[in-house]
């Protein structure tokens, strides 16, 4: 990913990239478990100090 943005990386900036990617992977395991299909998804409520 980072050769495609033309970024820079040193092998530590790699290294950690890996661990944060292989982090969130491994976080995002207990979705497969839901079923696909379950209930509809609801909107999400709106902040009406953010909404525009």
């Amino acid at each position: 990913m980072g050769a495609t943005l033309r970024l820079t990386m040193t092998r530590e900036d790699l290294a950690e990239v890996t661990h944060r990617l292989n982090a969130f992977i491994e976080a995002l395991l207990p979705l497969i478990e839901l079923a696909a299909d379950g209930p509809e998804p609801v909107p999400a409520p709106v902040d009406p100090d953010r909404a525009s």
